[in-house]
């Protein structure tokens, strides 16, 4: 009552909140990791390159900005030629040997050069051996920093080196009171040896080269077991050459593999060219059927395909029929074929977005094409082309009950080629079970494929077809290619690592 004079307020003091308390923490926070970052920063260096190469001369440019802002201009004339790519490695490397000189520890590196900034990250391969030893000396000197960064800037963003490399022929007077201009005679791989090539250790011998000592020369390991083993083992074993084989149940040999070796096979039969992302039993067989064998193959296919990413993601779970499969027997090739509709799918090449599957049920052959519309002209097109006009004129087409199918153009196209169309019953359209279950085997290798291809399905469908082709089917026990043309197609890993029946050629 007495402060009431002096225009005072008296409140009660409230409880302190918990937000009041947070908001206290994270202001503190903040204000620590702002300075601990401001610290950081003023350790690292920033060096600006870039390197051009003309008619009237070479020269590069190097701009080193200090962590207090200061900026030194270097202009670097070579007398000698250069390509556009080897002068942006000079001008690298004079920046590099300048930021040396004077001791910086923590440098950022910025070049508008995709292609040196891709080689030095070891985001590019070099092929050129003149480039590969540029790459080397520059990760030489780099390596005498405590820490760096490489990035790729856009050009607009690296004027001040641009413009310094462009004073190949001769600088103006004003340029050389702000800028230093120094000229290169050699080039600086002359001041660089070659470093060796130190080849990596072999790895420590294992029970295969045992066996293979054994069935060249006869000489056993000096250990017992080791000893027993090789005794056991070496009847189903063949070497020829250098190479040694397996010989399986039937006979055919089958080229052994080291677990290097074995890995590169699961990695082309699980993601390479073609395939579709398939499971532990699939690659197994396949790899056996393209004359491959190591120990443990199921053990090691099942846990890569449990490791991939993109299998788990689209993992399905097992599932039954609610009845058993009825089989379809012909005693005729591509006489009788499953016709379907797969679709909408995304949008794709061309705007198709539709995919007409179809079966051969005595070979498990698969043909299918993608399009814009699935009319009954469309679908006539698609039968004459790609199975008329290839495996013959068939003699049963089994389809469901779309309107493509039941109009009067494609059934005329039927009776023209004497071909019995059979449709499926309206309340049990399984019964096109077969060219169903290819449906369900195409989109789902569709799936795992788009995940590396953006949504471009249309064109990694025929990877996904060759594939299907050669892998086995339960049903059957042989792949529709063998059951189509009598021998397994040539796989891509046999490029690689020759199989014996690649040897024999």
């Amino acid at each position: 009552m007495r402060l009431s004079q002096y225009d005072i307020q008296f409140r009660t003091r409230p409880a302190i909140k918990g937000q009041a308390l947070a908001d206290f923490i994270v202001e503190c926070t903040a204000r620590e990791a702002t300075e601990q970052a401001r610290d950081e920063d003023e350790e690292w260096w920033t060096l600006s390159t870039d390197g051009a190469s003309g008619p009237k001369g070479c020269g590069g440019g190097v701009v080193l900005i200090t962590p207090e802002g200061f900026r030194a201009y270097y202009a670097l004339r070579f007398a000698f030629k250069l390509s556009n790519n080897e002068a942006e490695y000079e001008a690298l490397l004079g920046g590099l040997r300048l930021a040396l000189n004077m001791r910086v520890e923590k440098l950022k590196i910025r070049c508008d050069s995709r292609l040196v900034v891709g080689q030095v990250t070891g985001e590019f391969e070099v092929s050129d051996e003149r480039m590969r030893r540029y790459r080397d000396v520059v990760l030489q000197l780099l390596g005498q920093l405590i820490n760096y960064e490489v990035l790729q800037v856009p050009r607009v963003q690296n004027t001040d080196a641009d413009m310094l490399s462009k004073l190949s022929q001769g600088a103006p007077e004003h340029i050389s009171k702000i800028a230093r201009v120094e000229d290169f005679e050699r080039s600086s791989l002359e001041f660089y040896p070659v470093l060796p090539i130190h080849s990596q250790p072999p790895p420590p011998p294992c029970w295969l080269d045992h066996l293979k000592e054994y069935k060249q020369t006869g000489t056993l390991p000096p250990d017992e077991v080791d000893a027993k083993l090789v005794k056991w083992r070496a009847p189903t074993y063949v070497i020829m050459g250098d190479t040694l084989y397996k010989r399986s149940y039937n006979g055919a040999l089958l080229r052994y593999l080291y677990p290097d070796e074995a890995r590169s096979v699961m990695e082309e039969i699980h993601e390479g060219t073609c395939s579709a992302h398939q499971g532990a039993f699939t690659m197994a067989r396949r790899a056996i059927l393209q004359g491959y064998f190591w120990p443990r193959m199921a053990k090691e296919c099942a846990d890569y395909v449990r490791s991939c990413e993109t299998c788990q993601h689209f993992q399905v779970g097992p599932g039954r029929p609610a009845t058993n499969y009825t089989p379809i027997s012909s005693v005729i090739p591509f006489s009788r074929w499953g016709v379907d509709i797969v679709g909408a799918l995304p949008m794709g090449s061309g705007k198709r977005k539709y995919l007409i599957v179809v079966v051969d049920y005595f070979t498990k052959w698969v043909e299918a094409k993608p399009l814009a519309s699935i009319t009954s002209a469309r679908c006539k097109q698609f039968v004459y082309q790609d199975i008329l006009c290839r495996f013959g004129v068939p003699i049963q087409l089994i389809t469901d009950n779309g309107r493509q199918f039941e109009g009067q153009e494609f059934e005329a196209f039927c009776a023209e080629w004497r071909i019995n169309h059979s449709r499926v019953a309206v309340c049990y359209p399984q019964a096109n079970g077969q060219v169903e279950n290819a449906n369900r085997t195409i989109v789902n290798g569709l799936k795992k494929k788009l995940e590396s291809a953006g949504g471009a399905w249309v064109e990694e469908l025929d990877a996904i077809l060759w594939a299907y082709r050669t892998t086995p089917r339960r049903a059957t026990g042989e792949t529709p290619f063998s059951l189509a043309y009598g021998f397994e197609a040539r796989a891509p890993a046999e490029a690689v690592i020759p199989s014996r029946r690649e040897e024999r050629i």
